[in-house]
């Protein structure tokens, strides 16, 4: 008779130590509600201790609650409850599906907040330009955006942002990796093959960035800055007869662009055709006259074929035709002026600019421009 009421006293206390463990999750939770987190903690900390409870499904869901509340809160006392809150809250979630899948539904109303919670982390750290930080929660972001309530289909946004993030941090594999999913899915428009020509550069990978933005000119033939871009990537790798095949596309599809007729003024400069040069820069200049580029160029152009001319007179022995030489010289500087000092207009501060001018006004003896171009030139103030 005594050892019977033994076994029952015994039973009665360890129904007793379980119920008071799972009454330790049940005030855990109360108190996550009412902004207590550290008591939450504590109690949610015995209930992991004790054998019956510390497997129990709602010990762990309460955890994840507790550490997704910790992280959400803009008191830092809670913020550092947990090292990776976000983290620690999806594992804790986790864990409580595989002790009990009827705990889906409970889980499944949190996931959500978690996932937006996780976001704006990742935008808090892309703004702050913790790139590495901001990748790291984006990708967390995409983990969870895997699970069944979301509809297993890729959030290309998150995905777009996560390849953002790298590219800025300069974490160029993942950069491509994310991209490419990007453009998989159809999203990013002209900007995320530009963006993926640039990592493929920046990892020296030509063959990729040449790949890239032919895709790029096939899914968007009429865009304008995937079309710059082809051209500028021929023009700054050599390749010019493939630059001006893309330029006359350019121009067909954007005759008064005058962006296009510029850069076909560039390439036949550096071909050595001065005379291509010149009809595409004046186009160029008709289009948009105040491009301080195209002006400076028309002006160069002018200047070093009278540099030239003047060479050549200096060759001559015979006196009558030095004199006829050097005038036609003179009347190349003439042409050249007018555009020098335009482009000293449209930028002021340019000193090639500056140089050829002093050049110019002293050989045609216009000696207060001259004198107001050289003190420019030495700083001194008042120069104008």
């Amino acid at each position: 008779m005594k050892r019977s009421i033994l076994t029952i006293f015994v039973s009665i206390i360890l129904v007793f130590g379980v119920t008071a463990q799972k009454s330790n999750v049940r005030s855990a939770k109360n108190l996550i509600g009412q902004g207590k987190l550290k008591e939450a903690k504590v109690k949610l900390d015995e209930a992991f201790k004790h054998e019956k409870s510390k497997d129990w499904e709602d010990t762990y869901f309460a955890y994840g609650r507790l550490a997704q509340a910790a992280g959400v809160s803009e008191n830092e006392e809670f913020n550092k409850l947990f090292n990776d809150p976000f983290k620690k809250a999806y594992k804790n979630y986790m864990k409580t599906i595989e002790l009990d899948e009827n705990m889906h539904n409970a889980v499944n109303i949190q996931l959500p907040l978690l996932l937006n919670a996780v976001i704006n982390k990742g935008i808090e750290g892309f703004q702050a330009k913790d790139y590495p930080a901001a990748l790291d929660d984006f990708e967390f972001a995409l983990k969870i955006g895997e699970n069944e309530i979301f509809g297993g289909a890729a959030d290309t946004s998150v995905t777009y942002n996560a390849a953002l993030a790298a590219f800025n941090g300069e974490i160029y594999d993942k950069a491509i990796e994310h991209f490419q999913t990007c453009k998989e899915l159809g999203y990013g428009g002209p900007d995320l093959y530009l963006l993926l020509k640039n990592c493929y550069l920046a990892t020296e990978d030509s063959t990729g960035a040449t790949i890239i933005l032919q895709e790029a000119f096939e899914a968007y033939p009429g865009n304008e800055a995937v079309l710059v871009h082809l051209v500028n990537y021929y023009l700054t790798s050599g390749r010019n007869e493939q630059a001006l095949e893309y330029l006359a596309i350019a121009k067909e599809k954007d005759p008064s662009n005058a962006t296009f007729y510029h850069a076909e003024g560039v390439l036949y400069d550096k071909s050595e055709e001065p005379d291509k040069a010149m009809k595409a820069y004046l186009k160029a200049a008709e289009l948009n006259p105040t491009y301080f580029d195209t002006q400076y160029n028309i002006g160069a152009l002018l200047f070093n074929k009278g540099v030239t001319m003047v060479e050549k007179a200096n060759e001559i022995m015979d006196n009558e035709e030095y004199e006829k030489a050097k005038k036609a010289a003179d009347d190349q500087f003439v042409k050249a002026l007018p555009f020098m000092e335009k482009a000293h207009e449209l930028n002021s501060d340019d000193i090639s600019t500056m140089e050829t001018l002093k050049i110019l006004y002293y050989r045609m003896q216009m000696m207060e421009k001259h004198e107001v171009i050289v003190k420019k030139l030495s700083g001194e103030k008042g120069a104008e």
